[in-house]
């Protein structure tokens, strides 16, 4: 048996990401005895994360920190495969599967801090010493609909409308750019649907 799966869900703030990562995490918990579940999120509550989640908070102007933020986010990211992800992953023996789904990676991290100025290729190289993804899932949505379902609470620093648009295209350029298993999942559709679009990719790993 593999040891160990990891599988990441990402996209725009407003693509339905937090509640597909509940949704495949109840599912594979009640499809086989044998998985074990770990659930994760980037950035952590580490204290890399914690700066992280103060900083977009705090500063409205989307341009503003980009070189500052990337080298936060590194760390995070460092500490939470160190920490978190690769010891759950290598637990893993012939009885058991066990299974990493993260809520964000670096492809958030190319995407947003690319859309802030930096360059792509650069991001790509600083996160290329990042254990890969078994599958990734880049929830796509029109900004116009993601920023209509985060209208409630507070926005953050990445949440406007032009700005958003650029950070979308980057996320659909990732495919060509990484050689990864990446799928892009059209996340305008009801949720029940996103989530079969994504299960099937899923059991089609596992099997």
């Amino acid at each position: 048996m593999k040891k160990g799966i990891f599988i990441v869900i990402d996209g725009l703030d407003g693509s339905g990401k937090s509640e597909i990562v509940k949704m495949l995490h109840n599912y594979l918990f009640s499809k086989h005895k044998k998985y074990r579940i770990l659930t994760t999120r980037e950035p952590t509550n580490g204290r890399y994360g914690k700066q992280i989640r103060e900083m977009l908070r705090k500063e409205n102007d989307p341009k503003s920190s980009s070189k500052k933020l990337t080298e936060l986010f590194i760390k995070d990211r460092a500490e939470h495969l160190k920490n978190t992800i690769e010891p759950f992953l290598r637990n893993s023996n012939k009885h058991e599967l066990n299974i990493v789904i993260c809520d964000r990676y670096y492809y958030s991290t190319i995407a947003f801090q690319g859309a802030q100025g930096l360059g792509i290729k650069k991001l790509i190289a600083k996160n290329k010493k990042f254990r890969k993804p078994d599958i990734a899932f880049i929830l796509d949505v029109k900004p116009s609909i993601a920023l209509r379902r985060i209208k409630q609470r507070e926005k953050e620093k990445f949440e406007h409308l032009e700005f958003m648009k650029k950070i979308r295209e980057n996320f659909l350029k990732l495919p060509k750019l990484l050689e990864e298993n990446i799928k892009i999942i059209n996340a305008s559709k009801p949720l029940k649907d996103v989530f079969n679009d994504v299960k099937k990719e899923v059991d089609r790993l596992l099997d």
